[in-house]
């Protein structure tokens, strides 16, 4: 994306997860700090270090009267004011630390400071270079409002020779620096689109299209009634005609198998398929939940449209699921995973999660969603997803 001169400096706070002298997480915060000087990126990069080490362990006891301790409060303040965020995540035991947890969760208290803004991770460790860290901080993001870039990801084996930090943590690996700045470039260009929200969303004036895909193929799916409601809802006035969903179905795939693609081309039913996904502007994934995850035929439809090139890339995306108590959201984490890779933008808000088989059941025999209180959560997500798209469309 081009960027004029004009455009104000981003503000990007960063934050370091270890707080030990010498981390080569924060020695990637000082490099990307002297790289944001650089002629690139205009002037419009300001990185800020935000020091978490001073925030105590939380304690709501120490809100008083709806106020924080000082440290707090300052901390705070400036998550508030930066423009975006990168995060210096090192990994502890398969995840984020206990400092970088800290802050995030201070931060989170009532109001939420913050909301509705990009950021970007970068992780340095052993061989997986921390990226285990990066899967749980994305999953917190999604509760605290926090639009990650998807690509370019960016972990660094720091301990194998020769080793790209000196004795002091600073990094001195030059293609390393290159992969860093390419990061530096992603979240400016995301930051720039995410903050166009009031100039692109007060009046839509363009229809979408919302490919739906549901990830049961049963008869009488509660997905399948998702999809169906949500398609009945978009001819609501409140869309004013701009969005139209098409259920698109995966079940004539056949399971991917790369001997299928023959000359460069695939079989006919998935270069329908991928011409749908190509064609669609973001999309709506109902996503039921199998053993924890995803559905097989849901992946199998993703990986076929994954293959070169990726039709996925780029888009908006929601998701909705159904099912028991947690009413199937522990298959979004994985679909949100995926969709990392696949550089597809879910919307973080709403979330939605629906028990099938609470009293009074929400879907009838046929599999109709017929609760009006789901009927309007789903109202919201569409709300959101049609914000969302029109956002990144922006560019």
């Amino acid at each position: 994306m081009e960027v004029s001169t004009l455009k104000p400096i981003i503000k990007v706070a960063a934050l370091c997860g270890s707080l030990r002298k010498g981390s080569y997480n924060y020695g990637l915060i000082s490099s990307a700090i002297e790289m944001s000087k650089e002629s690139i990126f205009k002037g419009l990069l300001e990185i800020e270090y935000i020091d978490i080490s001073p925030l105590p362990m939380l304690n709501t006891d120490l809100e008083v009267n709806g106020t924080f301790p000082p440290a707090v409060q300052a901390f705070r303040r400036k998550i508030l004011e930066a423009d975006s965020y990168i995060f210096a995540s090192p990994e502890y035991n398969f995840s984020v630390t206990a400092p970088l947890k800290n802050a995030m969760d201070w931060a989170s208290r009532p109001p939420n400071v913050w909301g509705d803004k990009a950021a970007a991770i970068v992780s340095a460790g052993g061989q997986w270079g921390g990226g285990r860290s990066h899967y749980h901080l994305r999953q917190i993001g999604v509760f605290l409002d926090i639009h990650f870039i998807n690509k370019p990801e960016f972990y660094l084996d720091a301990l194998t020779p020769p080793q790209p930090f000196d004795s002091d943590g600073n990094l001195i690996d030059e293609p390393s620096k290159e992969r860093l700045k390419q990061v530096l470039l992603s979240l400016q260009s995301f930051t720039l689109l995410i903050n166009k929200e009031e100039e692109f969303m007060e009046k839509p004036i363009i229809k979408l299209k919302v490919a739906a895909l549901c990830g049961s193929l049963r008869k009488a799916s509660f997905h399948r009634g998702l999809i169906t409601s949500a398609i009945e809802l978009s001819k609501d006035p409140i869309f004013n005609g701009l969005l139209e969903i098409e259920y698109i179905d995966i079940s004539p795939l056949p399971m991917l198998n790369t001997d299928l693609e023959v000359h460069g081309t695939y079989p006919p039913p998935v270069e329908a398929f991928r011409r749908k996904i190509l064609e669609a502007d973001s999309f709506l994934f109902a996503s039921p939940e199998y053993n924890y995850s995803v559905t097989a035929p849901l992946k199998n439809a993703m990986d076929w449209a994954s293959r070169p090139p990726n039709v996925w890339g780029d888009k908006a995306a929601a998701i909705v699921s159904a099912g028991g108590d947690f009413g199937g959201g522990r298959s979004q984490y994985h679909l949100r995973q995926i969709g990392i890779y696949l550089d597809i933008h879910f919307i973080n808000k709403p979330e939605f999660f629906l028990n099938a088989f609470k009293s009074p059941m929400p879907f009838d025999s046929d599999g109709n969603l017929i609760d009006q209180s789901s009927k309007e959560r789903l109202k919201e997500v569409l709300l959101a997803l049609q914000a969302f798209t029109l956002r990144l469309k922006a560019k």
